[in-house]
């Protein structure tokens, strides 16, 4: 059986992160199982680090990797799989993040964001 699955990639400023995209637009992707998938954000300020995370329903939001700009890298968070994930950067202020072989655990929301140091309380419902 041929199961698929979409990812709705959000660009929205959760808690001290700034957005990505200040429309806060959300794109949803459908892949095949077992496909891979790139997604794209624009960070409208230079930044040491990029962070990706995701969103799945019933679970506490999870960092998967963060790129460091300096050095070209990405390192991937603990439990998750390094040959699933890579990000890299596309062009000047746009950033790509890779996701290899999609299971139906790959379903979520996903986000990238930078850190400012500045606390902004955000709540966000999906229904």
């Amino acid at each position: 059986m041929l199961w698929t699955l979409s990812l709705l990639v959000a660009f929205l400023p959760p808690g001290s992160q700034t957005s990505s995209n200040s429309e806060k637009t959300m794109t949803v992707v459908t892949k095949p199982t077992g496909s891979s998938v790139a997604v794209t954000c624009s960070i409208p300020q230079q930044s040491g680090y990029i962070h990706w995370y995701r969103f799945q329903e019933g679970k506490a939001p999870q960092r998967l990797l963060y790129y460091i700009v300096s050095s070209s890298s990405s390192i991937v968070d603990s439990g998750f799989d390094a040959g699933k994930y890579q990000a890299s950067k596309s062009t000047q202020g746009s950033y790509n993040v890779f996701l290899r072989n999609l299971g139906r655990d790959d379903s979520g929301v996903y986000y990238c964001a930078v850190w400012t140091g500045t606390v902004i309380p955000t709540c966000l419902i999906l229904h």
